[in-house]
């Protein structure tokens, strides 16, 4: 038998077009022979009731009766959805809401401010002074008035100095506020004559006054009707010394028999009297606007003295 003889490929020429034969097709083998089968849902339970000799309908109606007799086994769980979780959070917005009510209710209702409640600062002095000290009491004590002026007294500055002395009174209902003249009078439990507290205005000023010895204690007080307070110490002049005599502090002096006299004091008329153990007691008006009340000749000299210096506006 002949063979055939191949030939090379010619190598086409400038100009000629070269061949595009394509090889021959060689045909594939078959690889998926050896793949191994996919094991199925479906084919588990052909094996399960070919096994069992079953049937998928005796499958069914075998798992039905078992859930029958075993029913109280079974327990249903709600499944928590947007529903409950948006019933959850209601829940607690609302106990929220609740608590601050009731804490609000606690405080406005159940609980006070016990401290005094804030005020401006008390009014200045009439006269010019070197110290200014504030005092609290409790709302008619007396005692504690009478002590805590006592205290401001020892409490000493340089001699001819001048303290003013502010008293603040607090209530038992956690207020406080500042004395009036009718306040200081009313808790010192003065016999005032009818009508002259009503006839003074509420500012009037505590000043004590040092000397080198001690210290002397004065009143400036602001009258509405100048006449008609003048009247009024005119006829207080009989008892007055009863009402001041616990404001002498150290020195026991008592209501003399003798009379007030009039006298000149830096050309300002003056009412005074002398008591024991060298003690005196005076009041005078200054340009018809107050009126002055001090426990020695000496304060009401020095209160004059400032108030003609620089006249209260």
């Amino acid at each position: 038998m002949e063979e055939k003889q191949e030939h090379p490929a010619e190598k086409p020429t400038l100009g000629q077009i070269p061949s595009h034969e394509l090889p021959p097709h060689k045909p594939q083998e078959n690889k998926d022979a050896d793949l191994p089968k996919i094991r199925t849902m479906k084919q588990d339970a052909a094996h399960y009731l070919k096994d069992r000799n079953i049937s998928f309908l005796d499958l069914v109606a075998k798992e039905h009766e078992y859930a029958k007799e075993h029913a109280a086994d079974f327990t249903y769980h709600e499944r928590v959805t947007e529903k409950a979780w948006f019933r959850s959070v209601l829940a607690l917005v609302s106990l929220i809401f609740i608590g601050v009510i009731a804490y609000a209710i606690y405080v406005l209702l159940l609980t006070r401010d016990t401290l005094p409640t804030t005020e401006s600062a008390p009014a200045r002095s009439f006269i010019a002074v070197e110290e200014r000290s504030i005092i609290t009491i409790r709302d008619g004590d007396r005692a504690g008035l009478l002590t805590k002026l006592e205290a401001a007294r020892r409490d000493r500055l340089p001699s001819r100095s001048i303290k003013h002395v502010v008293v603040q009174i607090e209530s038992f209902g956690g207020t406080a506020r500042f004395a009036t003249a009718q306040d200081f009078f009313g808790i010192l439990d003065f016999k005032l004559p009818d009508g002259f507290a009503e006839n003074l205005k509420n500012k009037f000023d505590i000043v004590l006054y040092y000397r080198s010895d001690g210290a002397d204690i004065g009143l400036l007080l602001e009258p509405k009707n100048t006449e008609r307070a003048f009247a009024h110490m005119l006829g207080w002049e009989d008892i007055i010394i009863l009402d001041f005599r616990n404001l002498y502090f150290d020195h026991d002096v008592s209501q003399p028999f003798h009379l007030f006299s009039d006298k000149i004091v830096r050309n300002i008329d003056t009412r005074s009297i002398s008591l024991q153990e060298n003690r005196t007691f005076s009041y005078a008006f200054f340009a018809n606007r107050l009126l002055v009340i001090t426990t020695s000749d000496e304060l009401m000299d020095v209160l004059i003295g400032r108030l003609l210096a620089a006249p209260p506006r």
